[in-house]
């Protein structure tokens, strides 16, 4: 599995913070700590800017999927799995499932300012969205 790396700028002083799962690395983004001007790098590969990094700032805006057991209500991995907390075998259709979005997560570029046609036609297409969304979860 590949590990991550940023560097960390204090004032004058450089640092190396790692190495990172890729998990970490999207909590990171979500959490505004890494912006597109940070620059990464991947395993023993030189330093280039996270912008670069094809889909993290894409993955940190997706909702993320958390699975809970049917028994004993504890957060599990995705299933097929046995829950370690009541040891119950937890099917892949048995698991509560529960996908949460992410708001923490700051724009990675500036939007330019829409016109009034465009601002309309862009709210109506996230009210159709979130009905769909909905629609779907239940």
């Amino acid at each position: 599995m590949s590990v991550w790396f940023l560097q960390r700028f204090e004032g004058n002083v450089q640092s190396e913070v790692g190495p990172l799962q890729p998990k970490e690395l999207l909590e990171l983004v979500r959490k505004g700590d890494i912006k597109p001007e940070t620059m990464l790098r991947k395993n023993d590969s030189a330093w280039f800017p996270a912008k670069e990094v094809g889909g993290l700032f894409e993955a940190a805006y997706r909702p993320v999927i958390v699975f809970y057991c049917p028994g004993c209500g504890k957060k599990i991995p995705k299933p097929p799995v046995s829950c370690r907390h009541c040891l119950r075998d937890v099917g892949a259709n048995e698991a509560r499932e529960v996908k949460t979005a992410v708001t923490s997560v700051a724009p990675t570029k500036p939007q330019p300012t829409p016109s009034a046609a465009a601002d309309e036609g862009q709210r109506s297409v996230q009210n159709w969205l979130k009905k769909k969304v909905a629609r779907k979860q239940k």
